[in-house]
């Protein structure tokens, strides 16, 4: 066949023959190469969130509603959680003092906070440092005896440079699960891994979580991608493993 003496017809039927062959053999090429990628990137690509935005348009006396997807990669995910809960973290010190005893975590707009009670003994007073540097007073709320968690009040009076951090449902944690630490004896530092073991009852008062990523400074939080609490290391929970962590809850009278 020669080539220059086609027609304009067969020349739209050869560039599209070409463009067939051309994409199914980048197909094969790219499962191919999937099929040999490390977990590591395979499970990057898979980890991608989609999620549906719903956005209420007026139309004269009706409103419609526009369906957006987003997709959101788990790092930007991540980063955004991260975040948000470090306007919740709070670094404790001795009253006056200026090494950390314990990281916490606030849990509400009152100001109320959790962190490692064999931490902070010895006193029922102390100062916490928020994350945009401010010193406050904390008072003990509540220690229990069943229970490694220790509930606190944060004198954050008008500062804004907080905010309460979420709770994750422990009823919908699943083995394998993302999650990330946010620990540290200065500054913020970070990690992540996955969900290991799951408790058997998460009620109980010293149930605990056990995960990839450890954690030795008491009080640290780990948090799912979407930033919701799941559990705080304390010195009980050390004891266990250095990944293993206290379930994080409301505190109640009872506790």
């Amino acid at each position: 066949m020669d080539l220059e003496h086609l027609t304009k017809h067969q020349i739209v039927l050869l560039t599209l023959l070409v463009s067939f062959v051309t994409s199914i053999a980048t197909g094969i090429v790219t499962v191919s190469l999937m099929s040999q990628a490390p977990m590591s990137v395979t499970r990057t690509i898979n980890q991608i969130v989609e999620r549906t935005v719903e956005t209420v348009v007026p139309q004269s006396q009706n409103a419609a509603v526009v369906q957006k997807t987003l997709v959101v990669k788990d790092d930007d995910l991540a980063a955004q959680s991260i975040a948000n809960v470090q306007k919740s973290i709070i670094r404790i010190t001795a009253k006056g003092g200026e090494q950390l005893l314990a990281r916490g975590v606030i849990i509400n707009k009152n100001g109320t906070a959790l962190s490692d009670a064999a931490a902070l003994v010895g006193a029922e007073e102390f100062d916490a440092i928020l994350s945009d540097g401010t010193r406050v007073p904390v008072v003990v709320a509540q220690r229990s005896a069943t229970s490694s968690v220790i509930v606190v009040d944060v004198a954050v009076g008008t500062s804004t440079a907080w905010a309460p951090a979420m709770f994750a449902d422990n009823s919908k944690l699943r083995l394998g699960q993302s999650v990330i630490r946010i620990g540290g004896r200065g500054v913020d530092a970070v990690a992540t891994g996955v969900i290991a073991t799951l408790p058997t009852n998460a009620q109980n008062a010293a149930a605990t979580i056990e995960a990839s990523v450890q954690s030795i400074t008491p009080g640290s939080v780990l948090i799912t991608l979407f930033g919701e609490v799941v559990g705080i290391t304390t010195t009980a929970s050390l004891l266990e493993s250095p990944g293993s962590y206290a379930i994080a809850k409301q505190p109640t009278a009872s506790n």
